[in-house]
């Protein structure tokens, strides 16, 4: 579709994100203003770098709105440099300090990076055109095996680079959202019956065979066990939401975010939030996602381009999978996995890296006329 005839972007995905990402400022000042490892400006401190991670976001969400995806399904270059860009900052995680016993950031002047996070809207990108690409060996079952191999190996660079920082759980939600788009995209069925189980196998040697992974999986099983210590989390984040009821205890009166409850302002904000809003306040944050799902789909569902079909399907699922996995760790439904909830968790990268999955999705509803 040309420029001139596309149409506006779906304003109704635009305000579920925004909205989701005001109810995160609120929540972000709430669970962080007692922080008192900056001084005098800690009441602020991380609201205001959230706030400046916001700019930037929307203003790379609105020239994003601009781009005509369907252009990469042309020009494949683009995608062939951005993944490369990736790769030597995956690797240039290395060459800093670690922080948490991981290297997962970039720090220069001050500010930090998380080059993982710019590989999840690239993987979809890359996994959508490549399934476009070889749309006919899917159709007609012949050599789709080394087609599927070869797009593995694409993935299994930068995989293994977030693997090897460690980040699982980033790694697990690019790969099952690839798996996903693979199979959307029109694979042969019994290929699933096969990788599955293998992924499953070689995921839980690798959580079995590394001591803190296998702590944390025996830790949700039964956190009891070690309430001051691996089961910590699990305990004051089921306490938190507890203590919330059906209509919270008041916003920014919540007990557990005073020390009680690790990373409040990050990973588990989602408890804070039901401490302080209660039942109500965490079904319409869910509720919110949902929204997000339905317009994606939406969206998706209109597109008449098999690539950006693909695209809208990818990255609403990046969205809302990575949501339901952070809010299943803080309901104790999930081993702890470090992964932030979108539009709402501190985290200038992985707020930008949101806003860029929506301005992309918003491109796509122009084409769709959503």
């Amino acid at each position: 579709m040309s420029p001139d005839v596309r149409r506006p972007i779906d304003r109704q995905l635009l305000f579920y994100a925004l909205l989701l990402m005001a109810v995160g400022m609120v929540w972000i000042y709430s669970a962080s203003a007692l922080k008192g490892d900056l001084g005098h400006s800690a009441a602020t401190a991380f609201l205001v770098r959230q706030l400046v991670a916001g700019i930037i976001g929307v203003a790379l969400m609105l020239a994003l709105t601009q781009v005509e995806l369907a252009h990469l399904r042309d020009n494949p270059r683009i995608l062939q440099a951005l993944y490369v860009f990736t790769i030597i900052l995956l690797l240039g995680v290395f060459f800093f300090p670690k922080v948490n016993n991981a290297h997962r950031w970039i720090r220069m002047a001050g500010q930090s990076i998380q080059p993982s996070e710019f590989f999840k809207p690239l993987s979809v990108l890359i996994v959508s055109w490549w399934m476009v690409r070889h749309a006919e060996a899917w159709e007609e079952r012949q050599n789709s095996i080394p087609k599927l191999l070869i797009l593995f190996g694409i993935l299994l660079v930068p995989l293994a680079l977030i693997l090897k920082e460690p980040d699982f759980g980033t790694t697990f939600l690019i790969l099952f959202v690839a798996m996903l788009l693979i199979f959307l995209g029109g694979a042969p069925r019994w290929i699933f019956a096969v990788v599955t189980p293998a992924l499953l196998l070689v995921g839980g040697a690798f959580v079995w065979f590394e001591p803190y992974r296998r702590a944390r999986v025996l830790s949700f099983l039964n956190p009891e066990a070690d309430p001051l210590g691996k089961g910590h989390q699990a305990l004051q984040s089921l306490i938190a939401v507890g203590n919330g009821g059906f209509t919270g205890v008041g916003l920014g009166a919540s007990m557990q975010k005073l020390h009680y409850l690790p990373e409040a302002h990050t990973d588990f904000i989602y408890a804070v939030i039901g401490e302080e809003t209660g039942l109500i306040g965490t079904v319409i944050v869910l509720a919110l996602f949902v929204a997000i799902l339905w317009r994606g789909y939406r969206v998706a569902r209109m597109v008449r381009d098999s690539y950006l079909k693909l695209c809208a399907m990818g990255l609403t699922l990046l969205l809302v999978v990575q949501a339901l996995m952070n809010i299943s760790v803080v309901l104790s439904i999930a081993p702890n996995k470090g992964i932030p909830l979108p539009f709402i968790s501190y985290g200038g990268t992985s707020l930008i890296v949101s806003l860029v999955c929506l301005g992309l999705l918003l491109s796509i509803s122009k084409e769709a006329g959503a």
